[in-house]
């Protein structure tokens, strides 16, 4: 049986005058599980940001080692005091972990509850209030489906528009209604996010009160990306690495005109190439049969990158350079294997070079943290 996978959408706004969020969250896959971490630190700015951070750091992290969930939040309700004055937690504590088979477990203290869409009606995930170490927390689990959508956010879009285009504020209920009209709209859990967010800022009249976060959870069944880029070290495992790759699941890129050229003489198809120049910075893209998408390689790696960074700005593009839509296949996709050849471009650098200084590699590298940033799972294979 294929296991559900957790896709993530997240977006923020920091209140009005400040650089940093104080709102933080904190993703983790293991193969056990997914963990989601999200905490609101008291106040804004700087000091909310390191208290918001210090809670998902600590959470995650013994969560990840499989300290059981009590433990984790007992741990936390010690460490962190409560305002004299406010008689608050520094910080809230928001957790989601979700194993593969969509068993979910859904922890609240002091924050907003968690929002549950299940066949485009939106309602409270069931939670049960506990004492732990004197704290009242809620806790529940749930079986979750696919296409099944969690959606945790921070006081600040509860709070949005309070005292202003809204008087008691924008409040759960009204939250509830703009998540069920916009998952009627689009089935992205990032777009989801980022729309909840810009109706934030609308009610706040573009001056946020306070720091404000929509985390999205929308669970489906993988998509898988596959990329080969560059020759292997031994031409022996030229035709091994291209049957692999067409035997792949899911999408399929070639990064490489050299290695587009050796699929091509394997497939014993012909490598087409695109005459019209969509970006004078973006070497064209090719066309070869059985495959998704056909670019060059290390520049339109590292471009790709670059605009994966701006996924408002990728989502919103019309852009037909190899670069763009290479980082909208990487955007779409949850499990990306990248098979990279060792053998060394001498237009690039010296073969002498050490691999931690081969360009090539330096790229990939910093895909896979920008992907992996985004909660997606990736592998990369030097042969």
């Amino acid at each position: 049986m294929q296991k559900l996978h957790a896709e993530f959408g997240l977006a923020q706004l920091s209140k009005v005058g400040e650089e940093l969020c104080g709102d933080n969250v904190d993703i983790v896959r293991t193969p056990e599980a997914t963990i989601i971490v999200m905490s609101d630190g008291l106040g804004s700015g700087v000091k909310a940001n390191i208290l918001a951070t210090l809670t998902t750091k600590i959470a995650s992290v013994m969560l990840k080692r499989g300290i059981p969930l009590e433990d984790v939040v007992n741990t936390i309700a010690e460490t962190l005091p409560v305002c004299r004055q406010r008689k608050i937690a520094y910080s809230t504590l928001h957790i989601v972990k979700i194993s593969p088979d969509g068993q979910t477990t859904v922890v609240e203290f002091d924050c907003p509850a968690t929002f549950l869409v299940r066949r485009g009606k939106v309602i409270q995930f069931p939670t049960q209030e506990k004492i732990v170490s004197g704290k009242t927390i809620r806790e529940g689990e749930l079986l979750l489906q696919e296409e099944d959508i969690l959606v945790a956010v921070t006081d600040g879009v509860l709070h949005a528009g309070i005292g202003g285009l809204l008087k008691l504020g924008w409040g759960w209920k009204g939250v509830a209604a703009q998540i069920e009209s916009e998952y009627q709209g689009c089935n992205s859990a990032e777009l989801i996010g980022q729309h909840l967010i810009n109706c934030c800022e609308g009610y706040y009249v573009g001056r946020p009160g306070d720091d404000s976060t929509a985390l999205v959870i929308k669970m489906r069944y993988p998509q898988q990306l596959t990329i080969l880029t560059g020759p292997p070290h031994d031409a022996a495992y030229d035709e091994p690495l291209v049957h692999r790759l067409l035997a792949a699941a899911g999408k399929k890129v070639v990064a490489g005109g050299t290695t587009a050229q050796i699929v091509s003489r394997i497939i014993q198809s012909p490598l087409k190439v695109e005459l019209t120049c969509h970006d004078p910075q973006i070497p064209p893209i090719g066309y070869l049969e059985g495959i998704d998408l056909v670019t060059e390689g290390v520049l339109t790696l590292h471009a790709a990158v670059d605009r994966l960074a701006d996924s408002k700005n990728l989502r919103r593009s019309n852009k037909q350079d190899g670069a763009t839509l290479l980082a909208k296949l990487l955007a779409d996709a949850d499990k990306i294997n990248i098979i990279a050849g060792l053998a060394v471009n001498p237009a690039h650098q010296n073969p002498s070079f050490p691999m931690q200084m081969n360009i090539k590699a330096q790229v990939l590298n910093k895909l896979k943290a920008g992907l992996e940033a985004k909660g997606k799972e990736v592998t990369i294979e030097w042969i």
